[in-house]
């Protein structure tokens, strides 16, 4: 048996970015785990272990980083396995026009499949066993002010640290990003293609909002936007297994994101 305790990223600041990868500490020797020491004592063998990009929430001062972890179940018998965490559908909220964070859960992929059976936040005495790949990521801290108005310039260096990805930095904070050599950290900032994105951005953000969550629902099962877009540009909570939109988590997450988000970019 062996319990692992996994960091994640605290809230952005008035004038600072959260803490990325901040390890939890329950007690003397119950921080993280050197995953060295996990595979010498038990039969797991640890294929994934960094920074998870886009799991830092979006704001003028963005949330610091989660990671990501996998690993792969080796010989062993009657093997099983239980999480407990949370913010699968409290999702880490931003504040003072911030984003929110992403949401918990643990995927399983069984040996010889492709497929991907999200298991959740909260579960029990789940058998795995030989070849089996479990991963877990651990959500970043909610964003501080409004992303539209974080410096361009952060943003790429976001980018180049990989918390960022040029998709999201379009998506979440109105910058228009070109890549210019990847390997080399080299990338451009198009500021009239970011002025104009981030004007239609503030003109339709409050509606999207409140689009008709099952609207939002049925484009997240077609795979016309994602999780994150979900969350972050519709605020609507759904199963992240089977897209059935969770009407009343939803409802909660919406007054919240009203009150924390909305009303400051109404304001601005």
């Amino acid at each position: 048996m062996f319990y692992d305790w996994l960091p994640g990223g605290w809230g952005g600041r008035n004038g600072k970015d959260g803490s990325n990868v901040t390890t939890a500490c329950f007690g003397t020797g119950l921080m993280s785990q050197p995953v060295e020491g996990q595979e010498r004592a038990n039969p797991i063998l640890t294929t994934e272990c960094e920074i998870l990009k886009d799991s830092p929430g979006p704001g003028k001062w963005r949330g610091g980083a989660g990671v990501v972890k996998t690993s792969r179940m080796l010989q062993a018998e009657k093997t099983v396995i239980s999480y407990i965490c949370d913010r699968e559908r409290a999702i880490v909220w931003g504040i003072e026009g911030g984003l929110p964070s992403m949401p918990h859960g643990l995927t399983l992929k069984r040996a010889g499949s492709t497929a991907e059976e999200r298991l959740g936040s909260i579960f029990s005495d789940v058998p795995i066993g030989e070849g089996d790949t479990f991963s877990r990521p651990t959500a970043g801290g909610g964003g501080f002010g409004d992303p539209l108005e974080r410096d361009p310039n952060l943003v790429i260096e976001d980018i180049k640290d990989d918390y960022v990805s040029v998709e999201r930095a379009a998506k979440d904070y109105g910058v228009v990003v070109h890549t210019i050599d990847a390997e080399l950290c080299n990338y451009e900032v198009d500021r009239v293609a970011t002025e104009a994105l981030r004007a239609k951005i503030r003109s339709e953000r409050v509606a999207n909002v409140r689009l008709d969550p099952e609207l939002v629902a049925q484009r997240y099962r077609s795979g016309a936007i994602d999780a994150l877009d979900a969350i972050r540009k519709h605020a609507v909570i759904l199963d992240w297994g089977t897209g059935a939109l969770l009407p009343e988590s939803t409802r909660q997450f919406r007054e919240v994101f009203e009150r924390r988000s909305v009303a400051t970019w109404k304001a601005g």
